[in-house]
């Protein structure tokens, strides 16, 4: 083999070296599990795997010999594991350091306040968590971060792009963004913050609707999501809006338990099918509470949120509303290396909704699909975000005012304090699209809502949530104790 001849100045040097080499290729051969081989070429694992490790050893030999600079060994082959990886899927990965990270991801970190995913072999904003860094410098689910400070992440590991945004908090970082149908990138500078995202956020909304949002399923999720429920179930509400838009997912346990406070018991929730037993998840405890129900999801939602969007809709427990979502449920194990330091993280299954659906593949469209804003009215949503008009109409006319509004629309035409409230609005639209914001009605009145200090106002305002109310009432008319 060529790579023998190859010198490295001494050679007993080169002999020791080679000599390794060939041990290594034996210990692989020896220890990996065999029994695969190649349809195209007819050879045998052990062939074709002594093969390759062959041809890697001899690239490696030429780079020892030849490269311009001193090539470090340990970079060298981790660059090659980390490549080996990438080629299988975007979430097996080689952690170096185990300990390090088995203590991430806690709670609170130095962050932009978004996750990130590999879509098409890109580097992709899966979603920015409301009011985080990332959310308030406009960055929107569907990103390309195509560089960060000026590298290309064309080549990074999703590890390396999350420990390249991580940083101290108050630090900036500056990345590059190409978003969907507009193929001019942009640069955006965001600055770290210590990120706390609560789990659960619960309301009541219109008349009397309990609204749960769920930004990540976590060990306490459920125990939330348990205690809203009581809480509805006490105020004898109509229905439920569930919101998983925007939610990266988390821990599976949280995902099947918040499907059972739905779910009649022992119904199939998700099943995950991979090179061992497929493995089914059930519905657990007893039969829990019926409300008409709407699930709203969009292309943040991922994982752990498609599991429970997917589960609701194939049983017809309620409406999924929304955009297609993200794609992404896979199962991810961790091997631990004999050096008692590095491990590797493997996807070994995928998660199959309980009409089979390969949620990685396909992701969940939704029953009734609905637009929020298009892309140009997001564009303008960005561009109100601290508008001074907004503030003074709201400190001209109280924080109330949307509450009002709606009072004068419907005012007699007699009513002067309504007709003048009105007048005032339609000064604020004429002053907007001065600027060039041009938004519908409905999109203005969103836009104030964010700014209010009632919470209430944004849930009553967006569109989709809007959307979902009338929905509810179409359900009840058709509820049914199962």
């Amino acid at each position: 083999m060529k790579f023998l001849t190859i010198g490295f100045g001494n050679p007993r040097t080169s002999s020791k070296t080679c000599f390794h080499i060939l041990l290594s290729i034996f210990l692989i051969c020896t220890l990996l599990p065999l029994g695969w081989s190649s349809e195209e070429t007819g050879k045998t694992a052990d062939d074709e795997l002594v093969e390759n490790l062959a041809l890697f050893s001899e690239i490696l030999a030429y780079i020892k010999q030849a490269h311009l600079e001193t090539p470090n060994a340990k970079e060298l082959v981790e660059g090659a594991i980390n490549g080996a990886l990438r080629k299988l899927d975007p979430y097996s990965q080689y952690i170096p350091d185990y300990a390090a990270f088995r203590t991430q991801n806690r709670g609170n970190y130095g962050g932009l306040g978004m996750m990130i995913g590999i879509r098409e072999d890109m580097l992709t904003v899966v979603t920015p968590f409301k009011g985080s860094p990332a959310a308030l410098a406009g960055l929107q689910s569907g990103d390309v971060i195509s560089h960060i400070e000026g590298e290309s992440t064309a080549v990074m590991t999703l590890n390396e792009a999350v420990d390249q945004l991580r940083g101290e908090p108050g630090t900036p970082v500056s990345i590059t963004v190409v978003r969907q149908n507009d193929n001019r990138p942009f640069e955006v500078t965001v600055t770290r913050e210590v990120i706390r995202i609560p789990s659960v956020e619960q309301n009541l909304i219109g008349d009397n609707i309990g609204y749960i949002k769920i930004n990540q399923f976590l060990d306490t999720t459920a125990n939330d999501v348990d205690n809203a429920l009581l809480d509805f179930k006490a105020q004898n509400v109509r229905g439920v809006i569930l919101d998983l838009r925007s939610n990266p997912g988390g821990l599976l346990t949280s995902a099947v338990d918040i499907a059972s406070d739905f779910l009649t018991p022992d119904q199939l929730v998700v099943y995950s099918k991979g090179i061992e037993a497929r493995e089914d998840f059930k519905s657990k405890g007893e039969k829990r509470e019926y409300f008409p129900l709407i699930v709203l999801v969009d292309g943040g939602s991922a994982s752990a949120s498609e599991i429970v969007a997917g589960a609701i809709k194939d049983h017809g427990r309620g409406l999924v509303m929304g955009n297609k979502t993200f794609g992404k449920a896979s199962v991810q194990r961790v091997f631990p290396l004999s050096n008692a330091k590095s491990a590797v993280k493997l996807t070994v299954a995928r998660y199959f909704t309980p009409n089979g659906v390969d949620i990685d593949k396909v992701g969940i469209i939704p029953d009734v699909e609905s637009a929020w804003f298009s892309r140009s009215e997001r564009q303008m949503q960005l561009k109100l975000r601290d508008n001074e008009k907004l503030k003074t109409f709201i400190d001209e006319n109280g924080d109330d005012v949307l509450g009002q509004l709606a009072t004068a629309e419907h005012a007699s035409r007699d009513d002067r304090h309504a007709a003048k409230l009105l007048r005032s609005y339609q000064r604020l639209s004429d002053a907007l699209t001065e600027e060039q914001i041009v938004l519908s009605d409905i999109g203005i009145k969103y836009a104030l809502a964010q700014i209010t200090e009632n919470d209430r106002d944004e849930l009553e305002h967006d569109p989709q949530i809007v959307a979902a109310m009338e929905q509810l009432k179409v359900l009840e008319l058709f509820a049914v104790e199962n």
